[in-house]
């Protein structure tokens, strides 16, 4: 499929899915969601040749599953470049189940940009521009057992998915971007791919009266990008702006519409239970911030930070006419936190058949303990190396008779990716399985992989 044919059907993707309507959320969202993106990650896999599912598919475990960024750049992945129109189709329907008909539009939309971009800016880019050219990554297998996650990359794109045991624990980072913000000349003059987030934004801050605006805008001048990009972990911003709290029920209104507008990027049942949630926990507490001008032209910025999640929106590049958004949550990006809970609580790996001695009892039992013959030490995450992370990862395993390590679960675990790099390096462990009358046997221990950055 040419790049224009392909730019044509997002364009008609764009117009379709303003027919589409959703069904009222059924209270098991996330698991729902869940189980569609597994049918389709499956349906798209098995399209796919043994060279392509070998870009699709990465390490759940690996670092590259929380290295992201919306800017354009050599990515893991299988690009919809290397694939054929059945493929490209089952590729998109899979990126449907992530997103919501507005969303979808949006991203379908700012694809479509690449042909605007290349006209722009003409050839020879060192990274051309091109609706092609968008990453479709696979991190472990997708099932209803083990933890697993997707993503979709490219310029402007960036959607994170992580499922465990058949419930998506997380949906974000979730970062659109948009250039040209409007579209100012030829066949697509008037196009915004993200309107809704920049005028809603502009009618709450205008919908403010003089003293709340002035509260409201902490910097007239507005930075060059947002403020979170490409970190793999957002931590709360200083609070700054006008609290809900402080707005009328109009002003509260348009805050929750303008919120509205991200919130319409996830599939619906996942939007409207987190719609739900913020509505019961009320807006009060949700900080908005202005900074830059207020008029249409202007470089201006925004944020909306409650104290779970982070909204950041700029338009200051290329003439304010060039857009970064996004969605973070401070404890579920990437299923961080989550995970953690999960890996603490959760028995993971497949069950081994026959006694399991415990370590400690060995000597009573009379059995020989396991040989270790490899081991390696765990490697630190660039996000862990630049937090100063220490300490310690104690898993409790079981030695296998058959030569495998079962992960039995985290006794201790460490953020910043480090739980999960420390599993990987315990599965790549090497043993003599224990013995007992001559026979191997199962013997449950605890592994301990230390941390020091200094």
């Amino acid at each position: 499929m040419k790049p224009l044919k392909l730019a044509l059907l997002l364009s008609s993707c764009v117009i379709a899915l303003s027919l589409v309507t959703w069904s009222v959320i059924d209270g098991v969202a996330r698991m729902r969601s869940a189980a569609a993106m597994a049918e389709a990650a499956n349906k798209f896999l098995a399209s796919l040749t043994s060279e392509q599912k070998a870009k699709a598919t990465l390490d759940f475990a690996g670092e590259n599953r929380r290295d992201w960024t919306i800017v354009p750049r050599d990515r893991k992945g299988v690009p919809l470049k290397d694939l054929d129109e059945n493929q490209r189709k089952l590729a998109m329907e899979f990126m449907k189940t992530g997103l919501g008909a507005s969303g979808y539009q949006k991203a379908t939309t700012i694809m479509s940009l690449e042909t605007v971009l290349a006209q722009l800016e003409g050839p020879n880019r060192r990274f051309p521009r091109d609706p092609e050219l968008y990453y479709f990554s696979i991190f472990g297998k997708p099932s209803a057992s083990a933890p697993w996650g997707w993503r979709v990359e490219g310029h402007h794109i960036s959607i994170h998915f992580t499922i465990v045991k058949g419930e998506m624990l997380s949906n974000t980072p979730l970062a659109f971007g948009a250039n040209p913000a409007e579209v100012r000349e030829g066949e697509r003059k008037g196009l915004r791919a993200l309107a809704g987030e920049e005028d809603k934004g502009r009618d709450l801050i205008l919908a403010l009266d003089e003293k709340q605006r002035a509260i409201a805008i902490f910097d007239q001048k507005a930075p060059s990008d947002i403020l979170t990009l490409a970190k793999i972990k957002a931590d709360p911003l200083k609070p700054e702006g006008i609290l809900a709290g402080q707005m009328n029920k109009q002003q509260k209104a348009l805050l929750e519409k303008l919120i509205g507008e991200y919130l319409a990027r996830m599939p619906q049942d996942v939007s409207a239970e987190r719609s739900k949630k913020m509505r019961d926990a009320g807006l009060d507490k949700i900080y908005f911030g202005w900074a830059g001008g207020v008029n249409k032209g202007d470089p201006h910025y925004y944020r909306i930070q409650s104290p779970t999640f982070l909204i950041e929106y700029d338009n200051t590049q290329n003439n304010a006419n060039h857009i970064h958004s996004v969605w973070r949550d401070f404890n579920g990006d990437f299923g961080e936190d989550l995970l953690r809970e999960h890996y603490q609580m959760t028995p993971h790996d497949s069950s081994v058949t026959g006694p399991i001695f415990e370590e400690r009892e060995l000597r009573k039992d009379d059995v020989n303990r396991p040989t270790i013959l490899y081991k390696e030490t765990g490697r630190y995450t660039d996000a862990a190396r630049r937090k100063k992370v220490n300490g310690s990862v104690i898993l409790s395993v079981i030695f296998a008779a058959d030569g495998r390590i079962i992960i039995d679960k985290v006794v201790q675990g460490l953020p910043y990716g480090l739980t999960e790099n420390t599993i990987a390096a315990a599965r790549r462990i090497r043993f003599n399985p224990a013995t007992k009358d001559g026979k191997p046997v199962n013997v449950r221990s605890t592994l301990e992989f230390t941390y020091n950055s200094y």
